[in-house]
């Protein structure tokens, strides 16, 4: 399981809107297509030239379950980067738990599962480590920086 962890000093409800809104979303994709409900879609969109497929982020993500303010689960598809994986549709599922320390102060831990063996795998694990790094520092900075 590859797991990660932050606190971002935030109220609650900001930081799950930041997860499960397009609006909020915009911390780390400029676009997405979010439908908060039990197999809605969950998808990313990357500001980059389609693939050779004509996609440009997650499509094919799903919302597999949630509890509002507490648990987000969904399917998550493989990038470019990676594309035997990604052409063969394979996907790991991804569990973020939001904790409330307290009224301003949220402990945000991402678990992504359903990694199997082989060389393609270990890439996109070394990519997932390093990008689900970056998705929890960005909506760390986003979420901590004072209202304008």
């Amino acid at each position: 399981m590859l797991e990660k962890s932050t606190v971002i000093n935030a109220p609650l409800d900001v930081v799950w809107r930041a997860w499960t809104t397009n609006d909020g979303l915009k911390i780390v994709s400029p676009q997405s297509n979010v439908d908060l409900r039990v197999g809605g879609p969950y998808e990313w969109f990357l500001n980059l030239p389609p693939d050779d497929n004509g996609k440009r982020g997650s499509e094919g993500s799903i919302v597999l379950s949630f509890v509002p303010q507490r648990v987000l689960v969904f399917r998550w598809t493989f990038p470019p980067d990676i594309p035997s994986l990604r052409a063969a549709g394979e996907t790991t599922t991804v569990v973020v738990l939001f904790e409330e320390i307290d009224e301003d102060t949220v402990q945000v831990q991402l678990h992504a599962l359903g990694w199997q063996r082989g060389r393609d795998w270990q890439e996109g694990w070394t990519y997932f480590d390093s990008a689900w790094g970056h998705v929890l520092d960005a909506m760390k900075r986003k979420l901590e920086q004072p209202a304008a």
